[in-house]
């Protein structure tokens, strides 16, 4: 722990500290089922929920800071076939987020505001154009460009008539060699290092390629008996869920423990934890997932505001690339190595 702080300049380390002590408030009984009695509590899941709600916090000020563009700030408009082709890329993206908002029950500016900023169905906004962040531009180009994200996005992944075994393996390869690049971009400035972090963060959030590729290495050798059981689990850790608390109500929010949840997933594979030991471990899952959601929206400054805008005016650059240091985001990617097992094993967790 100490390494851990060393490494965050002393703004972002008080900052830290703030949260972890802010901890303390949860409500009594939702602390103690969660991390244990006062003076006995589980020190190690306490420092995974004050890393992610910190995360949280950082993506939020991140998010508020970057400022929103149009397309001809990343993309010379001069040229026809790059402007048709950026037209299509945003169409594109906008047909699935749709298509994943509806199946959610959801309007798109409920899940982000900058989707209805590219919704192109009034005269407005087609005279404005499409306004989007750095952030967003990444995300996009990855979401048209990746065939991995592709193939995951179109259900291709799964079939073997549409994506081959050789295929599967260069698209993969496609997607090492970014998250390679990121890693570069990381180490040149604190702005880099934010950014990087950043995006590895929202891809993994959406598209868990580096959960399941973890969990096809851990039983690849092995017969999984109830691929449905399995799936819910994934499904639980990675995707938007409903869940409800006892302590706190039902809760609508994104899974996105990126860094904590492939540990989690390996406690599930583990053949000498039983189903009670399992449901145990998933009804203490729910609890940390529905107050992480609620206790970073509501937890209060000393001055009386919410926190995470306290703690966006008092951040800055420099301390969210510190907090990216010495939390290491990159630790969640392994460079693929596939065999005919792996791949099958692969495409039953994303069936």
């Amino acid at each position: 722990m100490e390494t851990f702080l060393g490494i965050m300049t002393d703004n972002m380390r008080r900052l830290y500290m703030d949260i972890m002590e802010s901890v303390k408030n949860i409500p009594y009984d939702a602390y103690v089922y969660m991390f244990g009695e006062e003076g006995n509590e589980d020190v190690e899941w306490i420092i995974g929920f004050v890393n992610y709600i910190t995360l949280e916090y950082i993506k939020y000020s991140y998010d508020y800071s970057d400022p929103e563009y149009p397309l001809n700030h990343f993309v010379d408009y001069s040229n026809d076939s790059e402007r048709m082709l950026q037209s299509r890329i945003v169409q594109y993206v906008m047909k699935h987020k749709k298509r994943e908002f509806k199946k959610l029950g959801l309007k798109p500016e409920q899940i982000d505001k900058k989707y209805s900023n590219m919704d192109m169905d009034t005269m407005d906004k087609k005279l404005s154009g499409y306004r989007i962040t750095e952030m967003n531009y990444f995300e996009h180009q990855n979401i048209h460009d990746l065939e991995l994200i592709k193939a995951i996005v179109e259900k291709r992944i799964v079939s073997t008539k549409k994506i081959s075994n050789d295929k599967f393996i260069h698209i993969f390869q496609q997607y090492d060699s970014l998250v390679e690049d990121l890693i570069e971009r990381s180490k040149k400035s604190d702005e880099d290092m934010v950014f990087a972090s950043l995006a590895l963060f929202t891809l993994e959030w959406h598209y868990p390629v580096e959960m399941f590729y973890l969990v096809s290495c851990i039983i690849e050798d092995e017969e999984i008996e109830d691929y449905e059981y399995l799936k819910h689990v994934l499904l639980f850790l990675c995707s938007h869920v409903k869940v409800e608390s006892q302590f706190a109500g039902w809760v609508t929010t994104d899974s996105r423990m990126v860094k904590e949840r492939l540990i989690l997933i390996q406690f599930f594979l583990d053949k000498e934890h039983n189903s009670y030991m399992k449901q145990v471990m998933i009804d203490m899952i729910r609890e940390y997932i529905v107050c992480g959601t609620h206790y970073k929206e509501v937890i209060t400054s000393t001055e009386g505001g919410l926190y995470k805008d306290w703690f966006r005016k008092q951040s800055n650059m420099e301390d969210w690339a510190s907090f990216f240091r010495a939390y290491d985001i990159f630790e969640i990617w392994q460079k693929k190595e596939w065999n005919r097992k792996r791949i099958q094993k692969m495409r039953n967790c994303l069936r």
